[in-house]
């Protein structure tokens, strides 16, 4: 054992050397690192600031913000930092909670009941204004006809913003029983902003924490001026991407420089201070940093207050964002006193990696050698099979898309030589759970935890497994909903030879119309949902979206009728295949149609969505 662990000891040892050399030392290394990353991944450039306890470290940016206009990126060049932004609202809520003028555990019905926010668990389990900010208060996203706007929307006010569309602000299910990120929560806040401050709330923003934080330039608001500062922001195609305002602008509308956005890096590590003042407590800096409102927490993870856990190299805090064109992140290690900032122009194939490598790097010029991950905690191995099953996910981001995460497959957890391990339906490879106590796990290559077990309120057994909250159920549902689908689009496809069978034979010839009626509106509908999001026109009553209530209600009346016309035929002279194929395809739409009703996707408006 002695010599296993001394092998042990000199193989880390020789790994930690060999990182060493591999890290960028010098700001210089650091630039052409990032510009090779920019390069391979297409992005066009990206702002960096790098931060400690004592200020800014340096700040600087690679690439370019304007490819027509050749247009460096600079320490000064701005960008759409996007919900970032959720950082400053929930410390401006914190900050007017140690004043006395809010309460972060008040109901929202009580503080603004001209809202009207739908929530049937009212007397029980009230939404708080805490609820809002650590997205537990069961808000669907945003909808469709809550994204973009005319500039204009910048400045209307909130209460208008928020009765443009009250659907996405029902609880839809008990507040604090699961995490959900939804951005319309954030808008609510903002408007108690408003009412507990007496000012618009980018004002108080402005003048209550960006000024004092030194970010004068900072905006929350388009003016031409900003306009002149800001980069341009790509996708995978040559042009740039036109500004777009956005209605729910307290999620998501902060446009920042690296240099200036180093302010909050560096306000997180010195817990509330910025010149020499307290900003915000010490207290409510950690209030921030953990949730309590959420049935399942404790993890390195965990949504705060505008203040999530990020596992790379080791375990951060901080927030990031995503605009059209724009990525985002501002992140701090608490335990060795840094943090950076990193913004690129690109939301194209290559942006997701691109930023993810930009930040390992940043953190390796940062700290020489992260520590070890936490180590792993014996559990008896009855504990561990306990939580062997299937788990589905049940707290979907969009509603409208909850029909397909009932399709995607669930969450396999089972037992393998002595560790859980996970089949993720999103992920390419099974992944191995390591114990860290109080049903608590990380992935065998994260910094932290990063899922856990739990029972809900039910008794049933819950896997949180990085924001994902997903409830047991039989192992046998997922494959069979996966086999019906497939089922479903393959006799639907095979509808289309239904006509050449009528004319082979001459009785059937009113047979086929209905099931070729279902299958052609089936694979339209898709393909007009597409067209419309092209468009940008899936929030309002267009040519793509009255095409999509027609089609979904030809399917279902198209069933019906197939069904009943298949089942009537059984008895006429036709082959036996034709008869049988006919009654399998109506069976199949018929199936399908009660699944799409059940997620009230049959006859959706969705201009009133």
């Amino acid at each position: 054992m002695l010599v296993v662990a001394a092998l042990g000891l000199v193989l880390r040892a020789a790994v930690a050397d060999a990182a060493a050399l591999q890290r960028p030392r010098t700001i210089d290394e650091l630039k052409a690192r990032v510009a090779a990353v920019l390069e391979r991944q297409h992005v066009p450039g990206v702002g960096l600031a790098l931060v400690t306890r004592d200020g800014l470290l340096w700040a600087g940016g690679v690439g370019l913000a304007d490819r027509d206009a050749k247009r460096p990126v600079t320490a000064d060049t701005m960008f759409r930092v996007g919900s970032i932004t959720k950082s400053f609202v929930a410390l401006a809520l914190v900050k007017l909670s140690e004043e006395g003028r809010i309460d972060l555990n008040a109901p929202v019905s009580t503080l603004a009941p001209e809202l009207g926010l739908e929530n049937r668990w009212e007397r029980e389990a009230p939404i708080t204004v805490a609820h809002l900010l650590e997205h537990t208060a069961g808000f669907d996203d945003m909808r469709f006809n809550e994204f973009n706007g005319p500039l204009s929307v910048e400045t209307r006010p909130l209460a208008e913003i928020l009765a443009r569309n009250p659907h996405s602000r029902v609880a839809r299910w008990r507040p604090g029983s699961r995490f959900s990120y939804a951005n319309p929560g954030y808008t609510v806040a903002a408007y108690l902003i408003e009412k507990a401050s007496g000012r618009r709330w980018f004002d108080y923003i402005r003048d209550e924490l960006l000024v004092p934080l030194g970010m004068t330039h900072a905006s929350l608001r388009w003016t031409p001026a900003v306009g002149e500062r800001l980069s341009r922001g790509y996708d995978d195609g040559p042009d740039a991407i036109p500004y777009r305002a956005i209605y729910h602008a307290p999620a998501g509308n902060l446009m920042a420089s690296p240099r200036e956005l180093a302010a909050l890096v560096q306000l997180w590590l010195n817990r509330g201070r910025a010149g020499g003042r307290a900003l915000v407590s010490v207290a409510g800096m950690e209030r921030t940093e953990r949730s309590e409102t959420a049935a399942v927490r404790g993890l390195d993870i965990d949504y705060g207050l505008g203040n999530y856990g990020r596992l790379g190299l080791m375990r951060e805090r901080g927030h990031g964002g995503g605009m059209e064109g724009f990525l985002s992140g501002a992140h701090y290690i608490p335990g060795r006193g840094v943090g950076y900032v990193v913004l690129i122009n690109s939301t194209g194939r290559g942006a997701p990696l691109a930023i993810q490598q930009i930040a390992t790097l940043l953190t390796e010029y940062l700290v020489a050698l992260p520590p070890p991950p936490p180590p792993a905690v014996d559990v008896p191995a009855a504990e561990l099979r306990a939580w062997v099953g299937a788990y589905h996910l049940a707290n979907p981001r969009m509603q409208l898309f909850a029909f397909l995460h009932r399709l995607d497959g669930d969450f396999k957890v089972r037992f393998d030589h002595g560790r859980l391990v996970v089949d993720d339906p999103y992920a390419r490879a099974a992944k191995t759970l390591v114990p860290l106590g109080e049903r608590r796990f990380r992935y065998e290559a994260m910094s932290g935890s990063h899922a856990a077990f739990a029972r809900d309120a039910e008794g049933r057994r819950v896997l949180y497994n990085g924001g994902v909250y997903a409830v047991e159920e039989p192992a046998w549902i997922a494959p069979a909903l996966q086999l019906g689908a497939r089922a479903v689009v393959w006799l639907l496809l095979s509808a289309l030879a239904l006509p050449i069978a009528a004319l082979w034979w001459r009785r059937a010839r009113v047979g086929w119309l209905c099931p070729l009626l279902c299958a052609a509106s089936f694979f339209a509908t898709p393909w007009l949902f597409f067209a419309a999001a092209n468009a940008r026109r899936l929030g309002d009553c267009n040519v793509y979206t009255v095409a999509i209530l027609v089609c979904t209600i030809v399917f279902a009346a198209g069933a019906v009728i197939a069904a009943y016309l298949a089942l009537r035929r059984l008895g006429q002279p036709l082959p036996l295949l034709l008869k049988l194929h006919r009654l399998a395809i109506a069976s199949a739409a018929l199936g399908a149609t009660l699944f799409f009703a059940y997620y009230r996707i049959i006859g959706i408006c969705l201009w009133r969505y």
